[in-house]
């Protein structure tokens, strides 16, 4: 339902909480504007949300972290009128991404640093073996986007190939995230390159 409203009314909207502060603040104000909320909590700063862990110490908090994020989005969301849903954003393994599933609606297996292949068993292994199989759904990575989220960094795009984007989807099944010139964090413009012709090759084929 929340991605049906964003295709429907021309939008996207989505938060990464790191604390219970902000996912009670997202919460209220999407109900304020009766809009269906997108919260996230990427895979490394869950360990912020663990008892004694911190960015620093990661990744040794991040199954403990991610059970909190998902109480503390469920005490404010689940008698909310409006469509939720919580996303696990940028897991790198195949524990990080079976582990915390109770409560988190979406993951994300990010397996775009690692050759081809490598990036096609792992998310084809967490979609079959767990996530998928208890109702989850699952997100891949392809390509590289420039600038700094958690763990992610890179100085450059590195661009998805369409005709890879294809093969990749047909061997795992999962939704796509590809990478034509848009960047993680602020980038206010500044050396953005976009390629709009590679998302409009991988979806028209």
């Amino acid at each position: 339902p929340v991605l049906d409203a964003t295709v429907k009314y021309g939008y996207a909207r989505g938060f990464n909480v790191n604390a219970v502060a902000q996912a009670e603040a997202v919460i209220a104000v999407h109900e304020m504007f009766r809009s269906p909320a997108i919260l996230q909590g990427a895979d490394l700063a869950n360990a912020s949300w663990a008892a004694g862990w911190t960015l620093q110490t990661a990744p040794w908090g991040q199954e403990e972290g991610a059970r909190n994020i998902a109480e503390a989005v469920k005490k404010f969301a689940e008698q909310s009128p409006i469509p939720w849903c919580l996303h696990l954003d940028h897991g790198k393994n195949f524990d990080s991404c079976v582990a915390p599933s109770r409560g988190i609606t979406s993951v994300m297996i990010d397996g775009s640093s690692l050759p081809f292949e490598e990036n096609v068993e792992l998310t084809r292994r967490g979609r079959s073996s767990t996530a998928h199989a208890r109702g989850v759904s699952v997100e891949g990575e392809l390509g590289v986007l420039a600038g700094g989220e958690d763990h992610v960094f890179a100085a450059n795009s590195t661009y998805t190939n369409p005709l890879s984007a294809i093969e990749f989807f047909k061997k795992t099944g999962v939704e796509l995230a590809i990478s034509y010139g848009t960047m993680h964090g602020a980038s206010k413009g500044k050396d953005v390159k976009l390629r709009r012709e590679i998302p409009i090759a991988s979806r028209s084929a």
